[in-house]
């Protein structure tokens, strides 16, 4: 019986019953006492139970237990479906402190390497980073435990759906004070997460150092931060992955950290700031944007930013459909958006190294990086029933191009 079943909600609203019985029924005042607060305790876990299994968070009881005693290396969770390789390497999770002298900010994060990250075949490869934001509230251990990411990254990797990628999982905000990436009074979270945490992750590790070959990505509050950020710093990111994000301030915490005021707000809109943009803008990343179509608030809002954003770049949308706002339709959502932005953040010399699988053809997923005999080729839209693609104008996506591999040939490789 797991946290997330029905039987166990049963389970306890019985047991709690029984207790209110036991209350009325017994004279003896010890005995009535016990048993009213037993009764109200167990109704409280059949509440806990019922709002868990709403959003999906803990499906084991070891993912209960993880988050409890803070060990993340070791705990079960459902295995990937449809692995068809006999043993897939696994890629390592450490947690890491993030210094940032530029926001003053110093909080605890984890990191993903790959398994090619330790092998010597590889020992001279800066490899892409995605950066992931959790939602409010959370820890980045979301990632680990109820995203499960280090097992679909290693799943992923194995069967060449993606090549081998590192994932930063800094800390976006601490207990209740929900700063959603923003610079107010008091916080610089803007510049902690786009400037400090990526300072400290490419003084660490092998990483590239190429913005084209960096992607910023999350889920609720998360997906915010990541419309945000990219939009006010176009040029530090390659490509974005949203889930389920809201795109206004007044639609989410964003509004009450910016203390309502409004002329902050407007510098932090991110549909506002997509809606302004010029048809000529660039740099500008690319955008993966998902929503549930279960959660009407989710998709009218996704919908609208992918409006603002069509002509201007490449945006692939992908619906889950019937999906509402939690872990399960962000779970199912995640192979999707990491694939997708490997296929955005690789170099040309990556993607030759860790060619990808049949089914999941380059022509699927518009590459940062081209070829020049590519760059005025339409993108082939995602085959998926639930993606779209939109594309950029060709004359754009050709300057973009043409940046970002020159930025990929003065990289600097044999980092120690």
């Amino acid at each position: 019986m797991e946290p997330n079943s029905v039987f166990l909600v049963i389970a306890l609203l019985a047991v709690a019953a029984a207790a209110i019985a036991a209350a009325v029924r017994l004279r003896p005042v010890a005995v009535k006492v016990v048993a009213g607060v037993l009764a109200m305790v167990l109704s409280a876990g059949a509440g806990i139970a019922v709002v868990n299994d709403y959003y999906a968070y803990y499906q084991t009881w070891s993912q209960l237990s993880a988050d409890l005693n803070g060990s993340y290396s070791s705990f079960s969770s459902t295995p990937v479906a449809n692995r068809t390789t006999a043993r897939v390497d696994r890629g390592r999770v450490e947690s890491i402190t993030l210094a940032g002298p530029a926001s003053g900010i110093t909080r605890r994060g984890l990191v993903y390497l790959p398994p090619q990250y330790f092998q010597s075949a590889y020992s001279h490869v800066d490899f892409p980073v995605v950066e992931l934001v959790h939602g409010s509230p959370g820890t980045p251990q979301n990632w680990i435990v109820q995203m499960r990411l280090a097992h679909v990254l290693d799943h992923l990797i194995g069967e060449h759906l993606m090549g081998p990628v590192i994932a930063v999982m800094p800390t976006m905000a601490v207990g209740d004070h929900f700063e959603e990436c923003l610079n107010v009074p008091g916080a610089a979270d803007d510049t902690y997460l786009t400037q400090d945490v990526r300072t400290d992750v490419e003084v660490r590790f092998r990483t590239s150092q190429v913005p084209a070959e960096w992607g910023l990505a999350g889920y609720s509050s998360g997906g915010y931060c990541a419309a945000n950020l990219a939009l006010r710093h176009r040029s530090s990111f390659g490509a974005i992955g949203i889930m389920d994000g809201y795109f206004r301030p007044t639609d989410g915490p964003a509004a009450a950290a910016l203390h309502d005021n409004q002329a902050a707000e407007r510098a932090n809109d991110p549909l506002l700031a997509a809606r302004r943009l010029a048809s000529a803008t660039h740099p500008l990343p690319s955008f993966w944007v998902m929503a549930g179509t279960g959660d009407a608030g989710d998709y009218a809002g996704a919908k609208s930013f992918v409006r603002a954003l069509r002509g201007l770049d490449a945006v692939t949308v992908h619906a889950e459909s019937g999906a509402t706002h939690n872990f399960d339709a962000w779970r199912a959502a995640d192979p999707a958006m990491l694939t997708w932005l490997w296929t955005q953040l690789a170099a040309p010399s990556l993607r030759v190294q860790f060619p990808l699988a049949a089914s999941v053809g380059l022509s699927e997923h518009p590459p940062r990086h081209r070829r020049s005999s590519d760059r005025e080729r339409r993108p082939v839209p995602h085959r998926s029933n639930a993606s779209t693609t939109a594309t950029s104008p060709p004359a754009y996506r050709a300057a973009r191009d043409s940046t970002a591999a020159n930025d990929a040939a003065a990289r600097v490789q044999g980092k120690p």
